[in-house]
């Protein structure tokens, strides 16, 4: 069950990174090859959440207020800037997150219908 825990997120995300090292190492070979398919489904619905993410972290960056949340930036530049170029980069970001994840529900239909030895 999910749960809120905004004063968890950097940790949050050191556990994802965690995970998500360790599933890549892991899928070099699939030793049950049915599990392809629930595999697939699991990275979908994990990018869907990745992109959600994104995109609030897009808008968190376009609200943020200098001499609230920062102040100013380093010797060249504003502050705007960064926080905006940041923004238009994670929602680049979520736009292709978006893409992968129609990907890969594409390919998780598709396996759907192969017969898996071990199914």
């Amino acid at each position: 069950m999910a749960v809120n825990e905004p004063q968890r997120q950097v940790q949050i995300a050191v556990e994802l990174e965690e995970t998500a090292r360790s599933l890549a190492h892991s899928t070099r070979e699939v030793p049950n090859p049915a599990d392809s398919y629930r595999l697939l489904a699991e990275l979908g619905r994990a990018t869907d959440h990745l992109q959600q993410t994104v995109r609030q972290l897009s808008a968190w960056h376009r609200r943020v207020v200098d001499g609230q949340e920062y102040r100013g930036e380093d010797e060249n530049g504003d502050g705007v800037t960064g926080t905006l170029e940041a923004a238009e980069q994670l929602e680049a970001a979520a736009d292709a997150l978006d893409h992968a994840s129609d990907a890969i529900r594409a390919a998780h239909a598709a396996n759907g219908v192969v017969r898996w030895v071990g199914e």
